[in-house]
């Protein structure tokens, strides 16, 4: 095009030339003159015209350059998003502001089972929406659009997804509008979680299970604990009541039938010595104090002798109002955890305390020793050891609290909480 209105305009020039040629006389006229300028002014519009026409065809050119530099642009654009999307491990689907489905990924058609072709232009909710949850869909579809209620919007939450034979499966959706939209557009991130929701399934039973043994565990320790208790008071009862009775007699006996000769006063030692170690056995079974009531006795007992075997100092306390109450589990628990402490603290001095805090009793052993190493006690709990951690399961398996502080160098303080019982049932119970 360029090149004809050249042709043309160099065309006329020279036609123009030729007939100012002609008439270039030296003879001319006024009309003569009057002719050239004409010319001029002829030969002036022609070439203005050509050049509008030069400056028209060369803009032209540009825009067709740009417009196909745009399209090209578009295409790749285009071509880009379309890569993006079918990479994409979410579904990503874009629906107009009537529902219907403007964009469906390759993520979607694999996990819904619809061709594109076939998802494009229907409506959402009967492609990938539950029956019983439609309506609500589309309830919720039109607020967003005309009441701009954003309560789903830009936050991820957990549905019910349909694929397209009509199987259910649990969804997590995200859905945004998109900008600059009027209508709106409506871009929806969909994940399926179902693997995700076996998982967490799983973990739950798994935890459930786990609570169960647990729990288990604990009751079948409380109760072996329990019938441990009750062994011992048997055995000290009757070492109490009897052996030791017997020893006693014979002892003195022994004094009234022959004072003061030789292989008497040896046999005397000999007995006397019998008859402590027997004490001390009776009381490290179960302390007989108790059937008084005596609990402050009844522990001091089980502290001095775990002491002497530990080598420490002890102080013991009970509160007046603590006594009666739980008594046997208070000493059973004590006697454990001063037994943890004599074979396994290094301490210089422990420390016994019982007090009443409402409908519960506190025990509480402390001691300055070189305490728990970090993951120890979880260790003990797993492998069902006999010791801090058996008093805290047997705390915990009547419905008490227990906790334990520890820092390894600065001793070690463990805490009961046990639910109280009336002083009746107690002695009712013995």
């Amino acid at each position: 095009m360029i090149g004809v209105a050249a042709a043309l305009g160099a065309s006329v020039a020279i036609a123009l030339l030729a007939l100012f040629g002609v008439i270039d006389e030296p003879s001319l006229n006024a009309s003569g003159y009057a002719s050239v300028g004409i010319a001029f002014a002829l030969i002036a519009g022609i070439v203005g015209i050509l050049a509008e026409r030069l400056r028209r065809a060369v803009e032209a050119h540009e825009r067709a350059e740009a417009e196909l530099k745009v399209e090209s642009a578009r295409r790749v654009s285009e071509g880009l998003k379309g890569a993006i999307l079918d990479a994409s491990l979410d579904c990503l689907i874009t629906i107009d502001h009537a529902g219907r489905v403007l964009e469906f990924n390759r993520t979607a058609q694999e996990t819904f089972g619809y061709g594109r072709g076939e998802a494009i232009g229907r409506e959402l909710a009967e492609l990938i929406v539950p029956p019983d949850l439609r309506q609500r869909h589309r309830i919720g579809l039109r607020r967003r659009v005309y009441a701009d209620e954003g309560s789903v919007l830009d936050r991820r939450i957990e549905l019910t997804g349909m694929r397209k034979g009509g199987s259910v499966f649990p969804v997590e959706l995200a859905v945004t509008r998109v900008p600059g939209t009027d209508p709106p557009i409506f871009a929806g991130y969909i994940r399926d979680i179902t693997e995700r929701k076996r998982n967490e399934e799983r973990e739950r039973a798994q935890s459930e299970e786990i609570a169960k043994l647990a729990e288990s565990r604990g009751e079948l320790v409380a109760q072996l604990l329990l019938a441990e208790e009750r062994t011992r008071r048997g055995i000290a009862q009757a070492l109490h009541d009897d052996a030791l009775q017997r020893l006693l007699s014979a002892h003195q006996d022994l004094i009234e039938a022959a004072p003061g000769r030789a292989g008497v006063t040896r046999a005397h030692k000999a007995l006397e010595g019998t008859i402590d170690r027997l004490r001390d056995a009776v009381v490290a079974l179960h302390p007989v104090t108790l059937q008084q009531g005596d609990l402050e006795t009844a522990l001091n007992a089980i502290a001095r002798q775990q002491a002497a075997r530990g080598r420490l100092r002890h102080t013991v306390s009970v509160d007046e109002d603590a006594a009666g109450h739980r008594d046997d589990l208070v000493l059973s628990l004590a006697r454990e955890l001063l037994a943890n402490v004599a074979r396994h603290a290094h301490a210089s001095r422990c420390s016994v305390s019982v007090t009443r805090e409402g409908e519960r009793l506190r025990l509480e052993v402390a001691d300055d020793g070189r305490g728990i190493p970090p993951g120890r006690q979880d260790r003990a709990l797993r492998e069902g050891h006999i010791g801090l951690a058996s008093a805290v399961q047997r705390v915990q398996a009547i419905g008490g609290e227990a906790e334990v502080w520890s820092e390894p160098g600065s001793g070690t303080v463990v805490r009961a909480r046990i639910p109280s019982a009336e002083r009746e049932a107690v002695e009712q119970a013995r």
